[in-house]
């Protein structure tokens, strides 16, 4: 009887072991970032800046962890192009977990102070870009997204 006894217990402390074992976090794959996206809900143009409020909806089947969003001013180029911008303006309400199928609405404010020469910045179109974590904080899950934040 004892034998039996410990023979189940042992069965079931194995199978319960494998259980937690094979349990892996899934593939992330680009489909799963690009069911991220942003919405500019309201944009407002005042004397010291330009105001937005944006929308980040994850449609993606994982946690976006410990994200930062940014917003930025494209500089023109010689070329009629545009490049990146180290002045960047991080946006605020942001939250450390956002849960599938979560919304949350992002402020930023772009002052006009301290940004030089407007006429070298492409402000029609600024620019969004979030750096994060899907699911797992560690180098195998982060990613970055953007585009333009005003979409025609």
């Amino acid at each position: 009887m004892k034998i039996k006894l410990l023979f189940s217990l042992a069965l079931i402390l194995t199978l319960l072991l494998v259980g937690c074992v094979n349990k892996q976090t899934p593939e992330i794959t680009t489909d799963d970032i690009n069911k991220i996206s942003f919405d500019l809900i309201k944009k407002q143009t005042l004397k010291e800046g330009i105001s937005y409020s944006i929308r980040l909806v994850n449609q993606s089947d994982f946690v976006i962890k410990q994200n930062d969003v940014f917003v930025y001013y494209p500089i023109k180029t010689k070329s009629g192009g545009s490049k990146g911008n180290e002045y960047k303006i991080e946006a605020k309400g942001n939250k450390l977990d956002i849960m599938p199928g979560g919304k949350i609405t992002l402020d930023v404010f772009m002052p006009f102070e301290g940004m030089g020469d407007k006429s070298l910045l492409v402000i029609e179109y600024p620019h969004i870009q979030l750096i994060g974590y899907l699911e797992t904080v560690d180098n195998k899950h982060q990613f970055s997204i953007g585009g333009d934040l005003i979409k025609e």
